[in-house]
Parts: structure tokens; sequence; C-alpha cells
């Protein structure tokens, strides 16, 4: 692939002169550089993450645009928007975010509600600055990073929340909007991989979809990737559907489905598999977005 014509910070690899997820304009220069549209204060099991540090409060940080098109997305006045004007939005450098995360009593800074994999530069450059301070850095993330960017990013960042909606292409196809990305499966478990094999804490994350990634096999090929090319001790959170956006037509996620994949993981030999009856993600619903304060998370 000619590197100087395709972006090779996703998986998705856009022409130059187009940006699917709206990081940069037409000339290739970054947009929303140093500018986020939601933060708040909440904790760090709100992502979620369960095994790092217990009941420790970070600062949690998104701006704008995604590289997918999820039908069920909770945050799609964030992640489906390409203009962040309609939003508003504050300018914060890396030394403004680590002060302001310090003068919170924050521990780690997470880079979240949109898809960070798109801002990989600005996520680095706090990430640097947040360490020097002694701050953990937390990406939550839908695992679409190249393996590349995965590489360059890894020494910066300690824990990764990372998706696994489906072991599928068709899933991702039909529900995220990925066609045209090529293996996007096994790409993105290579991208978890990559964090993996780099030192980085990894804590994966299922959203089970009824009618779409709710396939008892779906679930022993999730825990069996996860024993096998992590660690039988990697956290599985597995967390229930609401209806939003282009799927709101759909019921919640049964329990029985819930029930049943932590039981599929444990039976694969999994030893971490948690199950959220509640919305189980990093609390989109109840964030607020940045207009002249900066608002507290519902978690306190």
């Amino acid at each position: 692939m000619d590197t100087d014509r395709y972006c090779q910070v996703c998986i998705r690899h856009c022409k130059a002169g187009y940006s699917f997820c709206g990081r940069r304009d037409k000339n290739g220069l970054l947009i929303n550089k140093y500018r986020f549209n939601a933060i708040s204060f909440d904790y760090l099991f709100d992502k979620p993450v369960t095994h790092y540090r217990k009941n420790v409060k970070v600062l949690s940080l998104g701006s704008w645009g995604c590289n997918l098109r999820c039908l069920g997305c909770q945050n799609v006045n964030l992640s489906w928007n390409l203009n962040a004007e309609t939003l508003g939005y504050r300018d914060m450098n890396p030394d403004e975010i680590v002060e302001t995360a310090l003068n919170n009593n924050c521990k780690g800074i997470c880079y979240t509600f949109n898809e960070p994999a798109i801002l990989t530069e600005v996520v680095a450059e706090v990430a640097t600055a947040a360490k020097n301070k002694n701050l953990f850095n937390v990406l939550v993330t839908n695992s679409t990073l190249t393996v590349k960017s995965a590489e360059q990013i890894s020494p910066c960042i300690d824990v990764v929340a990372a998706d696994i909606k489906s072991m599928t292409d068709e899933f991702y196809y039909n529900y995220c909007g990925a066609v045209g990305i090529p293996d996007v499966s096994g790409r993105i478990l290579q991208c978890i991989k990559t964090f993996f094999d780099n030192g980085c804490h990894i804590e994966v994350r299922t959203n089970i979809i009824p009618g779409g990634n709710d396939q008892e096999e779906n679930y022993h090929e999730i825990a069996r990737w996860i024993r096998y090319n992590l660690s039988h001790s990697t956290p599985w959170h597995i967390t229930r559907f609401f209806p939003a956006h282009k799927l709101s037509h759909l019921d919640p996620t049964p329990e029985k489905s819930l029930l049943k994949a932590q039981e599929t993981g444990l039976s694969e030999g999994l030893v971490n598999v948690h199950i959220y009856m509640d919305k189980g993600c990093d609390c989109a619903r109840d964030s607020f977005l940045i207009k002249d304060t900066v608002h507290y998370c519902c978690h306190k």
C-alpha cells in the first residue's frame, strides 16, 4: 500500500484527501487537534475497567468523529457528527488537560466517548504529558487501530478497554458500517493482540445485541480467542444492549442471553467474566457536552 496516499491510522485506510471519520480536512490537516466536546470526572470501573486499579477517579475526555457507524451507537451525537461547531468544544492543550486531572484528584486519563483511534497523535501527546505527572492512561476503543498505530502508541498507554463486537465480518458489515474493510474482525483481533504484546493491560468488552451477535458459537469463539491469545485471566465484560439510534426498535438484551455468554466464557476457561444489566459502558448517555463549563459525570 502506498503509505503517502492512504491513511495509516486505522484499518479503514482512507485515501488522501478523504476522511471517513472526519479527522482531517481536504488538505490533510488534523481538524480537531486539542478540541474536545465532552469531558467528565468519573471512575475507572465505568469504562468498564475493573482489574487494573480499584475505585480510582479518572478524567474522561472525548472529541468527535468515528471510523465506524454502529447502528446502536449511544454516542451518535459525537461519533457520527463531523461538524463540532454544532456541539461546542473547548480547546485544551496536553498540559491543561493534565493540570485539570490533577486539580480534580484524578489518577488517570481516559480517551473515550468518540473513537480515540482517529486521534492517535493527540492521544499520544496528552498521554505522554500525563505519564510525566504519574497519571495512567486508558484507551477505550473499538480496536480498529492498525498494527503500526498500536505499536506507536503502546508505550504511553497503560490500559486498553477493547471492543470485540463479534468474531464475524458479517456483523461488522451489517451493524457497524465496516463494509469495504477486508478481514475486519481479524484485523481488530490483531490490534488487541498488538497492545497486549506491548505490555498494555487489556480488558475486553462485548455488547450483546439481540439477533446480531447473541449466538452461542460467537460467545465460544470470543472466549477462546481471549484465553489463548491474551490470558485466561483477561477480563471479559459482557454488556447489555439498550435501544438507541437505528436499533431503537429492538428490545434490551434479555438477561438469559447475558447469563449464557457468561456461562460460556467460564466454560472456556476464563476466570473474570462480568455481566452488566445496566448499560455497562462509559456513561455515554449521562455525560455532558462541553459548552462553557466542565460538568461531572453522573457516577460520583
